[in-house]
């Protein structure tokens, strides 16, 4: 029954697996976050095809390294490559998910432990206990720190954690567990009573009684330690002579651990010969890869020849010595490949960014190019149409100027309008635009559309002739005001005020000055501030009014 469960398992993990390598990649992230705690084999080979980079959100990148490293972590490899669980961790508090913050975290100290820096491990999950208002995920927490602390030997603070789960909890495989880290921290730290009287009072509470044989089991193996450090072998014996009676399987590396316990209780009890015979029933090459049985066995054996014969079995512990280097060597080559896998995979991750930044900075470039060109060539249409408009409006208004001329020849007009019309006749307009368009008439045209271009053109109005007319229609305008405003008005103003004068409107005005109306308003403040006037104020009222009449 047990074997059929099994290959159903396996086949859904097998379907789960080809439907995710072709899913995209978000869905085969969530499919791997499904199978990483029963099949995180299944879920880590998901996780490695799929690309960190090519998840669209912080969101999706936050829960890949999340699951990657729970993969790690379950399937039993080391945390060493999981570089970005710091950026996950800053992702999930900002954004206030303190579950997973809390998960990353962990793994996160996790992380460091296995860099070496027990010290930032413990610090860091030392800091998120005031973070955190979740009982659940403060217990998860301090389950982690119990552990770190006693892989870090701080045994000290092992004690102070395993105290404080003890009394959360009323669970008795935790009541157990917790005593017995509690128990531990004490023995290591050479407090032997301290140690026995907290796991009889375990005992006494009738907990051993109430959890699975095997949890049982493995709470008497730790007491049998205790009784042996405490000075007490012969009971310790007992306790390990008594562990069959819980029944349940044994595995090859739990067998050999009791015996070994057991060979080491003989001796302090005083019965070598018993010890030695224990210790040559277990295959001592055959522990090798548990470097601490392994050194555990030669030592015990070591120890009971020197107490034999006097003499310290050198051989014996060169060849253990020499087999813990090989594992050493093993285990430090195993470490720099990680550590270079690590920096390779920085290496990627960094050209990946440059050339992301690259490729942006190239789209920035093309985009701004485009936006400049768009701008560049609306402002060119837009200041070719403004002048097209202005041409427009003055060959109209150069059209109306004429149509008065000619009616101003009519007897009736009034002596204003005959003025005008006698002043557009010495200016020579009305010479060019008389009749039916011709080719002069296209050319004044042309000259009035080239207002305000660069090009230099001739101008329409012999001013010299233009200002003694002025003087002499209006009693020396021209001529009074230059004296009474010497060096204050430029050729441009001067311009403007004598036509002004004569009765010219400002679009009449910008076509034979060539001028664009809205310099015209602005040349006409101008000439209000240099006169004192209001920005509303006649200029032409103004000068007439200064020292009498100009």
């Amino acid at each position: 029954m047990k074997s059929l469960l099994n290959y159903i398992l396996l086949s859904l993990s097998a379907m789960m697996l080809a439907v995710a390598c072709t899913a995209p990649a978000s869905d085969r992230l969530a499919a791997a976050l499904r199978l990483v705690h029963e099949r995180p084999d299944s879920a880590y080979a998901i996780l490695r095809d799929i690309d960190y980079d090519d998840l669209e959100g912080d969101s999706l990148k936050a829960r890949y390294v999340l699951t990657r490293a729970l993969a790690n972590l379950r399937v039993g490899r080391s945390l060493i490559t999981d570089t970005l669980l710091d950026e996950a961790a800053r992702y999930y508090i900002s954004a206030g998910d303190t579950a997973d913050w809390v998960l990353a975290s962990q793994l996160l100290s996790g992380y460091d432990f296995t860099r070496g820096d027990t010290g930032a491990a413990v610090r860091r999950l030392e800091a998120m206990v005031p973070l955190i208002w979740n009982p659940r995920l403060l217990w998860d927490t301090y389950m982690h720190l119990l552990e770190l602390s006693l892989n870090s030997g701080d045994y000290s603070a092992a004690y102070g954690y395993a105290g404080r789960l003890l009394a959360d909890t009323d669970v008795p495989e935790q009541i157990l567990k917790f005593s017995t880290a509690k128990g531990g921290a004490l023995y290591m730290q050479g407090e032997y009573r301290r140690a026995l009287a907290v796991l009889d009072s375990v005992i006494a509470t009738g907990a051993v009684c109430r959890v699975r044989p095997e949890v049982a089991a493995t709470f008497y193996s730790e007491y049998a330690e205790i009784l042996n450090g405490a000075g007490l072998p012969r009971r310790a014996i007992g306790v390990i002579d008594s562990l069959d009676r819980f029944g349940g399987p044994v595995d090859e590396g739990e067998r050999v651990a009791r015996r070994l316990a057991l060979a080491q209780f003989y001796a302090n009890a005083g019965e070598a010969r018993r010890a030695r015979q224990i210790l040559d029933s277990i295959n001592h090459d055959g522990t090798r890869s548990v470097m601490e049985v392994y050194a555990s066995i030669a030592m015990l054996k070591a120890a009971l020849q020197y107490a034999g014969s006097g003499q310290f079995p050198s051989e014996m512990m060169h060849k253990v010595t020499k087999n813990m280097h090989r594992n050493y060597q093993f285990a430090q080559f195993d470490r720099q490949t990680a550590m270079e896998s690590v920096i390779e995979l920085n290496d990627d991750n960094y050209q990946l960014k440059l050339q992301r930044q690259r490729l942006r900075l190239l789209v920035a470039c093309i985009v701004l190019v485009v936006v400049v060109g768009a701008v560049s060539v609306y402002i060119v249409l837009s200041r070719r149409k403004q002048r097209m408009i202005e041409a427009e409006e003055r060959a109209e208004t150069l059209e109306r100027m004429l149509k008065d001329s000619e009616r101003a020849a009519d007897s009736q007009s009034s002596d204003s309008d005959k003025l005008r019309a006698a002043l557009l006749r010495q200016l020579g307009i009305f010479k060019t635009f008389a009749g039916t368009p011709t080719p002069q008439s296209r050319d004044a045209l042309r000259k009035i559309s080239a207002i305000g271009a660069d090009t230099s053109i001739e101008s329409l109005v012999d001013w010299a002739e233009f200002y003694t007319m002025i003087d002499n229609l209006y009693d020396g305008f021209h001529s009074r005001l230059l004296a009474t405003h010497p060096d204050t008005f430029n050729d441009k103003e001067q311009q403007i005020i004598v036509l002004l004068k004569a009765g010219f409107s400002t679009k009449e005005i910008g076509v034979l000055t060539e001028q664009s109306s809205a310099t015209i308003y602005t040349r006409k403040s101008v000439i209000r501030r240099k006169l004192g006037t209001p920005e509303n104020g006649d200029i032409i009222a103004c000068l007439d009014g200064q020292n009498g009449a100009v």
